[in-house]
């Protein structure tokens, strides 16, 4: 029986395997779009994980029932960190391909970007992609390792992960337009990170209850609560971005929302804010909607995916300018990347149960 179990797990992770490698394989001639869309499904994966131990600490300084009922997913999102740490490598080794900056030699006569150069280089993107992956895994140890976790470390590893998170996100995002720059970028990051690692806690949780164990309707009514108020921070500060760039006018800072709204690109923006804000918005409204297991499911399920997509927005039209530009070997990519961190969480899942049954 044992040889079975590891025979098929095996076989499930060598067909997302072979998808992913298959969609860069055919994707010789459109090499930096493919190296976007791997962006954005991995910083999805990474969300899930940053966020799981966002929440937990969190948690920690706040207390709850909700924090209790969802520790089990959420510490097992947090051990996927060793695989959003390898999956970062094929970046690393595409970079140049995927960012403007290493790709052509920046003339002195372009004073924005020639002053960049101290910051946006090969040595400091890998440099800083090491450091923060230290950080991340060395307090993601400390998080599945303690039964109770301090709430020193706590506060001092949410100030961490803020930072870690900000720099993450200019280096991988922000960057992919080096002549736009956004002081909120972070923060837009992290709020997207704590959404989608709850909601996919909550629909996990939700979906392994047994129907005689289904959480009391007090546990769900705290549950969309608090997707809600997750719904709202993240939907205030994308609209904050919006805002602050409307009003300054700068070209420097319209760069970046031209091709997202000037373009064809703009129908993705609509079914993000329908999708990502306004569905779950005017759901969890109501009181009924809250106590409801499967319209707590049906709107995590919902904001999960319009994270995917808030993150496809944020990456693939920054090369794609002059509107849609989408391929056949995109849902390779996305597949077999989120299939192998599917599957990875599945083990996980399944350790921390033995592990507690024990």
């Amino acid at each position: 029986m044992t040889r079975r179990m590891t025979r098929a797990s095996a076989f499930g992770f060598a067909v997302p395997a072979a998808l992913l490698v298959a969609g860069f394989v055919f994707a010789a001639g459109h090499l930096r779009h493919a190296l976007l869309v791997y962006l954005a499904s991995w910083l999805f994966l990474l969300g899930a994980v940053l966020g799981s131990m966002a929440l937990l600490m969190i948690h920690t300084l706040t207390g709850g029932a909700w924090g209790v009922r969802l520790g089990h997913e959420l510490r097992a999102a947090i051990r996927l960190i060793p695989y959003t740490a390898l999956a970062v490598i094929p970046l690393l080794l595409g970079m140049h391909t995927l960012f403007p900056w290493l790709r052509q030699h920046v003339p002195v006569d372009d004073p924005y970007l020639y002053h960049q150069q101290w910051y946006l280089n090969t040595a400091g993107l890998v440099g800083r992609t090491l450091v923060v992956f230290a950080l991340w895994i060395g307090m993601a140890y400390g998080l599945i390792r303690r039964r109770t976790i301090n709430q020193r470390f706590a506060a001092a590893g949410l100030i961490v992960m803020l930072l870690t998170v900000t720099i993450a996100a200019v280096d991988w995002v922000m960057s992919l337009v080096p002549y736009w720059h956004s002081t909120d970028i972070g923060l837009l990051l992290f709020t997207s990170q704590l959404l989608i690692a709850f909601a996919l806690a909550v629909l996990v949780r939700l979906v392994r209850s047994a129907p005689s164990a289904r959480a009391p309707s007090r546990t769900l009514r705290d549950f969309g609560n608090l997707l809600l108020v997750m719904v709202m921070g993240w939907a205030y500060v994308s609209f904050i971005d919006y805002l602050t760039a409307w009003i300054a006018e700068q070209p420097h800072e319209t760069a970046w929302y031209v091709p997202r709204l000037l373009t064809d690109w703009w129908w993705l923006g609509v079914a993000l804010a329908c999708m990502g804000f306004g569905i779950p918005f005017f759901t969890l409204l109501l009181g009924k909607a809250k106590a409801s297991w499967r319209a707590l499911c049906a709107i995590a399920a919902l904001s999960l995916f319009a994270q995917w997509i808030n993150l496809v927005w944020l990456v693939l039209p920054s090369a794609s300018v002059h509107g849609v530009a989408l391929a056949w070997t995109d849902p390779l990519i996305c597949i077999g990347l989120l299939g192998l961190g599917a599957l990875g969480y599945r083990v996980r899942l399944s350790g921390r149960a033995r592990e507690d049954e024990a």
